[in-house]
């Protein structure tokens, strides 16, 4: 443990917890940045190591970190500073550097022995999974991942496999030790934040605002275009069934290309049973994915494409919906134009949540993707016009084009269709 640094009964509890993956939300002012502080220096006491702490951005790492990091080091455990790149180097070749999140290909290639990520909630998933995981693996590495909730996003997930216990059962049914633990620290856990200062922060917000920023609990977002989607209510365990028709909505979006597979079931319902979300993808990536997935099925199969897919030509100078046809997937529902973005939303909000309060919509827990759009698609403040800033609607969008033809909010005339 590092000297001179006082710590309060839950970030205590933190620190001293032997887990290799450990993941805090907490609310604001809790103490983030000083368990931070003391993680870093509590592994710097071991000689060689490298150690980053990574922030959203490269200016908020230094804004964060860099000045109480240095004020709080040993003058005498340092041997070298460099203050361009926020690096301090150690008399036991123990290296501590600073990063942004903000260009995660600069962080990429090299192998950690401690991880400590902060604001987690404002950094991309992928920079986790793709990028700052792999920095773990050849020199089995720790990471502590921190920060206050943002709605239902990857921080979520995380927090959900620390809260797994012990142990685990995995999908083959196997027993398996959990390397993850998570800690959930409302701001009034600090013995340092006064109670007037909190009660005062609660009549100046708004319930859900406190909620999400004091007492470090996840909400869903304010201005959600999908509304009536509850995990509690609409997520669980909904598998494939091979007996059942197959329905493909299809968003041809090139980054990501989303495929949402849908099938209906005997009771009314439609169940949401898989995803395919490729990045940097095309229509014959996606057809020849999907038909190796589903080929025993592909006469079962009915494709429900963006009718953007009818006019975009390629080298050949075939359509999407020509590349589908090629690769087996004949039958196609879809409109010569667009549906108007309200009525495709109202129709799929309301398979998820009638107005007599029949659900007739779920999804399985697995589509991960599907799920995020439903949860963190958002209106521009102020207007009924869709956010595409964070670029997460595209699996709602394929949804969409489903279930504005199979359920529609209002009669229609389905001109396009080829069986």
């Amino acid at each position: 443990m590092a000297i001179g640094l006082s710590l309060h009964a839950g970030q205590a509890e933190v620190i001293n917890d032997s887990h290799r993956f450990k993941v805090v939300v907490a609310g604001r002012r809790w103490g983030k940045t000083q368990t931070s502080k003391i993680a870093i220096l509590t592994a710097a006491t071991r000689p060689n190591q490298l150690i980053w702490y990574v922030a959203p951005t490269y200016g908020m790492a230094r804004s964060i970190l860099w000045e109480e990091l240095k004020g709080t080091i040993p003058r005498q455990w340092i041997r070298k500073i460099n203050e361009t790149r926020m690096e301090l180097m150690l008399q036991n070749g123990t290296r501590i550097e600073l990063k942004g999140a903000d260009k995660p290909d600069t962080l990429r290639g090299v192998g950690l022995h401690y991880l400590i990520i902060d604001e987690a909630q404002d950094i991309k998933e992928e920079t986790w999974t793709k990028v700052l995981r792999p920095t773990l693996a050849s020199t089995g590495g720790h990471a502590l991942i921190i920060g206050t909730p943002k709605s239902f996003n990857w921080l979520y997930d995380l927090y959900m496999l620390g809260q797994r216990g012990k142990t685990y059962l995995t999908k083959k049914g196997k027993r398996k030790e959990n390397h993850w633990k998570s800690w959930q620290f409302p701001t009034i856990t600090s013995p340092f934040i006064p109670v007037e200062e909190i009660e005062a922060a609660k009549a100046d917000m708004d319930e859900k605002s406190f909620r999400q920023e004091f007492e470090a609990s996840f909400e869903t977002m304010s201005g959600r275009v999908y509304y009536a989607f509850d995990r509690k209510k609409h997520i669980g365990d909904y598998r494939f069934d091979p007996t059942l028709p197959i329905w493909v909505g299809q968003d041809f979006n090139i980054d990501p290309m989303s495929s949402v597979i849908m099938q209906p079931q005997p009771n009314g319902e439609v169940w949401i049973v898989d995803e395919l979300v490729l990045f940097g993808s095309n229509t014959q990536e996606v057809a020849d994915e999907l038909a190796r997935k589903y080929y025993r099925y592909i006469s079962s199969i009915t494709f429900y494409p963006d009718p953007a897919g009818q006019n975009r030509g390629h080298a050949r100078g075939e359509s999407d919906l020509d590349i589908l046809r090629e690769a087996g997937f004949k039958r196609q529902k879809y409109r010569r134009k667009h549906p108007k973005v309200s009525d495709r939303i109202n129709a799929v909000n309301r398979m998820f949540a009638s107005g007599d309060g029949q659900i007739r919509m779920r999804v399985n827990s697995l589509c991960k993707n599907t799920i995020t759009a439903l949860e963190q698609t958002i209106y521009k403040p102020g207007s009924r016009e869709v956010d595409k800033t964070q670029g997460v609607e595209h699996p709602a969008d394929a949804l969409g084009y489903c279930i504005d033809i199979e359920y529609p909010v209002r009669e229609i005339s389905i001109l396009g269709m080829s069986l």
